[in-house]
């Protein structure tokens, strides 16, 4: 049996909006394999595809165990959250998440905080400008928080068993649910500080 990764629920505002892009095929869902799945070749600078990530908007919903997932939220004043799950349950495999976020100067990157980690997992910075988690997850719900000044870009970079994955990468943009980024790293702006 081929495990199907779970999706994501947003805030109750925006159903309407996602069960459209639902019906339109919009939205894809592939089925996920080993964790040994070909990885992504990562793109050089110019290549970071840019989104609009919606201030407020949240992901709900999210069920440890069922599938993988790195959820991506901003709070309006530069609250970041980055939440991580696994889908041990139908794959019987854990999942070792690298998340890099980082501003494009340490002005912009001003604290970070674990969010329901354990022990054995790494949260640190980076650099002056880059806060990095490295978790193992089962399952569980595993985040941190960063704080960064109200509407910069955050580059959120992630890893996943040690190849980059672009494709368990969800946000709410532009009122609706993005399930993948085009680009592992993406950049992603707050439509609102």
């Amino acid at each position: 049996m081929n495990p199907v990764p779970s999706k994501p629920t947003v805030s109750r505002a925006l159903l309407p909006l996602c069960f459209a892009v639902l019906a339109s095929g919009c939205y894809y869902q592939d089925q996920r394999g080993e964790h040994s799945d070909p990885s992504p070749s990562v793109p050089g600078k110019s290549d970071i595809a840019q989104s609009v990530i919606d201030t407020g908007a949240t992901l709900g919903g999210i069920e440890p165990g069922k599938g993988v997932g790195v959820f991506v939220e901003y709070a309006q004043g530069g609250e970041w959250t980055v939440t991580t799950t696994c889908d041990t349950e139908v794959s019987d495999l854990p999942c070792t998440f690298d998340i890099i976020v980082s501003t494009d100067t340490s002005e912009q990157l001003l604290s970070f905080s674990e969010d329901q980690l354990e022990s054995g997992d790494y949260l640190d910075w980076e650099a002056s400008n880059a806060v990095r988690m490295v978790n193992d997850n089962s399952y569980g719900v595993d985040a941190f928080r960063v704080q960064t000044e109200p509407g910069v870009t955050l580059r959120v970079d992630v890893y996943l068993d040690g190849a980059p994955e672009l494709r368990y990468t969800y946000w709410v943009g532009d009122g609706g649910l993005h399930r993948g980024a085009p680009t592992n790293p993406i950049d992603l702006t707050p439509s609102a500080p």
